[in-house]
């Protein structure tokens, strides 16, 4: 057999288990779907608001220098950089203090709560000088009780009123030797609804804050941030979110500034030296004009001169870059080592110039040079000034590096709690309970399934395994196996009767002798029918309750009870006459009789003895029904005369030690005996190595 079809039988198995005890089943699902049910309406509806942000590139400062190579250059605000900086304690803390989120007020009435008809209560203002407080009084809740949808009490942790007042206004109260502040921002209450109320440490505000806000870039590498938050308010909940999008974009939009003021402010504070410095070159340059008188300068100086402003400007520009690069990047790095170059380059054509000048008269060399001082200073002030406007311009106008997409809106719906979703999880658990008290059942019940087991342990045969059948050996007055000869039951009482039959085929003493273990096994049952179908085969059979003190043979065959084998054995009446036909051919019973004072004396006795020789002679098989022999030792006296001793067990009722302890006791009294096990009220499954139930054939 594969190990699928053997998983296969042990889940059908365990199902039939369950259907057995659909009861336990039905229970367990009902009352989890109940608690279920409760904790769908008990959990408050949560709701979800969404906001959408996008990062926009940002060029380095150094970008406008390296002209087409600031592609090459350019650095991006990374997605993940920006998600910790919006969950930093400088965003989220700023939107904890503005929108009030330390304070809470939670309702008190849990059937507001099942049924929710919550009122609403939100604080703006809760400083109480709790130094002055004991501290094992600090944690407990402070009430605000509603008057009605404005009105309120407020009652300190220990119930004594402090305050009475009006929603949206502020308090100052004396407490504890110092001063209180307390005020409602928004009531929505009914007269008589409590709320405690109370303030969470900023830290612990923060965190809580952040239990309910997420941020995740939406796909991979998109800039787009996709903000979330969750409450119970969804209004609020939209406030929320849209402030912390709103302060995280003033924010970035301030860094900017910030940066670009302190370039204006630098080269501000530069403009007033520059303009100094050209001043001053250009008095110079008057003062020795006024000395040597005019000089002319010849079209070659001229062009000597604005060759060497052209080249002392190139030079410049060459110098603010390289200090810009210095800041963007190490002294050794590429960028840098161009710069230098194109510098050098230019100083060389400038040396060049120099051999010019070298060769005009002294007046003219010191005219040119006071003339090129007085330019440069010029064009250094111009270009500073014009940079001043440009800054002022950019920090005017600067946006920043994110813009709001999409604001959050109100929803409509909650996404908390999924309903269906926790009755279906409820209904499961249900499920898992009841297999788990079944499988608890099956596991203390002690009971016995398995006949192979049973021959194992006990080194007797199983029999017959007797399938569920009619609670009473007859119908009416007529035994089951005359009734339904086709019932299942027995079907395997046959069996039963074919093995005994090859048992006592060497035996001259056809006596067998029926017990089980405790009352209701079912022993009446077999020996009713083993005795009815032993009669069908022709045979002369006798049946006997010797159950002396709760025989009820006479019952299943419509006799009254009257006098009986007590009575026999007590030697008051004869044998002959308490036998009574029945109406099935060949089968005659003789009844227990009414309760003697001394059972057990009397089925010990030798002239019980006698009495069974006495029917051997007359009667081709004897078949006495037996107490139970767990209760009484009636069981093992009265089968003393027995060849064959049946016992009658019921399935997965005992534990093998009281059946071996059952077989032992009644074969104390008749060692001699064969003993055999038949179990009644089988259910046939997995167990027997057969996945089908006997039936018609």
């Amino acid at each position: 057999m594969s190990i699928k079809k053997t998983e296969d039988r042990d889940l059908m198995e365990s199902l039939k288990v369950l259907m057995k005890h659909w009861m336990i089943m039905g229970i367990s699902i009902l009352f989890m779907g109940i608690v279920g049910v409760f904790v769908a309406f008990w959990i408050r509806p949560v709701y979800q608001v969404d906001a959408l942000l996008q990062i926009e590139s940002k060029k380095s400062a150094g970008a406008p220098m390296m002209g087409d190579m600031a592609s090459l250059f350019a650095s991006t605000s990374p997605a993940a950089t920006e998600i910790e900086l919006i969950k930093s304690r400088n965003v989220l803390g700023s939107t904890v203090e503005k929108m009030r989120l330390e304070y809470y007020a939670v309702p008190l009435s849990r059937m507001d709560r099942l049924f929710h008809r919550e009122g609403r209560l939100e604080l703006m203002n809760f400083e109480i000088p709790w130094k002055n407080v004991p501290e094992e009084e600090r944690n407990k809740p402070w009430i605000v009780k509603a008057k009605d949808s404005v009105n309120f009490d407020l009652e300190d942790h220990n119930g004594d009123k402090v305050l009475s007042g009006v929603a949206g206004q502020t308090y100052h109260f004396s407490y504890a030797g110092d001063s209180a502040v307390f005020g409602i921002y928004r009531m929505n209450a009914r007269k008589g609804q409590s709320f405690s109320v109370g303030k969470k440490t900023y830290l612990d505000a923060i965190e809580a804050f952040k239990g309910s806000f997420d941020v995740q870039e939406k796909g991979k590498k998109t800039s787009i941030l996709e903000f979330t938050y969750q409450d119970i308010y969804p209004d609020r909940a939209v406030e929320i979110l849209n402030e912390v999008a709103s302060l995280y974009l003033r924010q970035n939009v301030e860094e900017r500034n910030a940066e670009a003021q302190k370039t204006l402010e630098f080269l501000e504070g530069q403009l007033p030296d520059l303009k100094s410095r050209m001043d001053s070159s250009l008095m110079n340059l008057r003062a020795y004009q006024n000395r040597v008188g005019s000089a002319d300068v010849n079209a070659e100086t001229q062009i000597v001169l604005q060759q060497r402003m052209e080249l002392q400007q190139k030079i410049l520009e060459l110098q603010q870059k390289k200090q810009k690069a210095v800041r963007l990047f190490h002294a050794e790095h590429p960028t840098v080592k161009t710069l230098e170059d194109q510098e050098a380059a230019l100083r060389r054509e400038m040396n060049k110039t120099s051999t010019v000048v070298e060769k005009l008269p002294e007046t003219q060399q010191e005219i040119l040079r006071l003339r090129s001082e007085v330019e440069l200073n010029k064009s250094l002030y111009t270009s500073t000034l014009n940079n001043v406007q440009q800054l002022r311009l950019v920090s005017a106008g600067e946006m920043g590096s994110v813009r709001i997409v999409d604001f959050a809106e109100q929803p409509t719906k909650p996404v908390k709690p999924k309903k269906k979703m926790i009755l279906a999880i409820f209904l499961f658990l249900g499920f898992l309970l009841g297999a788990a008290l079944v499988s608890l059942r099956e596991k203390f019940s002690g009971g016995v399934k398995s006949a192979s087991f049973i021959e194992k342990e006990t080194g007797y045969t199983v029999y017959a395994k007797v399938p569920k059948g009619n609670p009473n050996g007859t119908k009416g007055t007529r035994p089951l196996a005359v009734v339904e000869p086709d019932d299942v039951a027995v079907e395997s009482l046959r069996a039963l009767r074919s093995s005994l039959e090859f048992s006592m085929m060497e035996s001259d003493q056809p006596v067998i002798g029926v017990s089980g273990l405790i009352p209701g096994v079912g022993k009446s049952f077999i020996s009713v029918n083993l005795a009815a179908l032993y009669a069908g085969l022709g045979k002369k059979v006798l049946l006997i309750d010797a159950d002396l003190r709760k025989g009820r043979l006479h019952k299943e065959f419509g006799i009254k009870r009257g006098n009986g084998l007590s009575q026999v054995l007590l030697r008051e009446v004869d044998a002959e006459s308490v036998v009574s036909n029945t109406e099935v051919d060949n089968l005659f019973v003789m009844p227990c009789g009414n309760v003697p004072p001394n059972p057990a004396e009397l089925l010990g006795s030798k002239h019980y003895l006698e009495l069974i020789e006495q029917f051997k002679q007359q009667y081709d098989l004897i078949i006495v029904d037996t107490p139970p022999i767990m209760l009484v030792t009636d069981a093992a006296l009265a089968c003393r005369a027995a060849s064959q001793i049946v016992m009658v067990i019921e399935y997965n009722k005992h534990s093998i030690e009281a059946i071996q302890d059952g077989i032992g006791q009644i074969l104390k009294g008749n060692s001699n005996a064969h003993a055999s096990i038949v179990i009644n009220k089988y259910e046939h499954g997995s167990q027997d190595g057969y996945g089908y139930k006997y039936g018609k054939y």
